[in-house]
């Protein structure tokens, strides 16, 4: 029996029944849901019923709430959360491919809140066949510094689980700095305004001068945890970027499960990431 304090959501839309890489991947994250603790409650809708060559479908969904309400080790939890249920998903063949604050959420559960990763829509299979470039994912203000140069928008360049782990950064870069204790800051006391203006060649140049600059924006304080935890995630990301170049390897076409093991260690080794997931009582 559900608790009456649970709140829902159902969201009704027909879908093409011929677009059945939506309902495989669907299919696939509820199997996955089943043997992994992270992706409980993370399961997507599934068809209800049928009419003609189209499906409707009515999931219904606990009451989600968007992580740019959420700040400190609030945000932090969420977003860990969400890059958990991520890497789970990826090494088990379901690519999501499209990380971005909208589709972060999070709901509370027992006092508890619960990150979910929301939205499969540009998501892909590992078993599926075809291209595996950047043709149809992503936006410029959260895309990977590979995905964002001339050969990454032609999709020259395989989308791995480091692109979309760098993401990951980059949203909790853009909420962490644009937001005040929930609320978006007002125009001209938030940056990064110019990256959604920006072409996607651009912004990545964009991106790399706050890497080599790591001036501390006008909103926030060096000693802000969460500044100093992008600071460090951006000196990692151009510590490996540098690394795969002197290798003569900007870029790669694969990469091993011991691979995103080991770059999401290495976040998990900073000083930024231990002040946010072990607080001190004073925080």
């Amino acid at each position: 029996m559900k608790s009456p304090h649970v709140q829902e959501d159902a969201m009704v839309f027909w879908e093409e029944a011929d677009c059945t890489n939506q309902q495989r991947i669907r299919k696939k994250v509820k199997e996955i849901a089943q043997v992994h603790d992270i992706l409980k409650g993370q399961a997507p809708g599934v068809p209800e019923a049928t009419m003609g060559n189209r499906v409707l479908y009515i999931p219904v969904f606990r009451k989600l709430h968007p992580i740019t309400e959420l700040h400190g080790k609030d945000l932090f939890d969420v977003w860990h959360q969400c890059v958990l249920c991520h890497i789970t998903l990826w090494k088990e063949g379901v690519y999501h491919r499209d990380i971005n604050p909208p589709n972060l959420k999070w709901y509370k559960k027992d006092g508890k809140l619960i990150g979910v990763l929301n939205h499969y829509d540009l998501s892909s299979l590992a078993n599926e066949p075809g291209p595996r470039g950047n043709e149809r994912t992503g936006a410029a203000p959260f895309m990977a510094r590979d995905l964002l140069t001339e050969r990454g928008q032609r999709g020259e360049i395989k989308h791995l689980y480091r692109h979309d782990l760098e993401s990951f950064i980059w949203c909790f870069a853009w909420i962490s700095l644009r937001y005040k204790e929930g609320v978006l800051r007002p125009r001209g006391s938030r940056p990064f305004d110019e990256w959604a203006t920006l072409d996607a060649v651009a912004c990545g140049n964009s991106k790399l001068t706050l890497q080599s600059d790591m001036t501390v924006p006008a909103c926030t304080h060096e000693d802000d945890p969460g500044w100093q935890f992008i600071e460090k995630c951006l000196f990692v990301l151009a510590q490996r970027q540098s690394l795969r170049s002197r290798k003569g390897k900007p870029t790669q076409e694969s990469e091993l499960e011991s691979d995103m093991d080991e770059f999401l260690d290495s976040l998990k080794l900073t000083e930024g990431w231990a002040k946010l997931s072990n607080p001190s009582p004073e925080q």
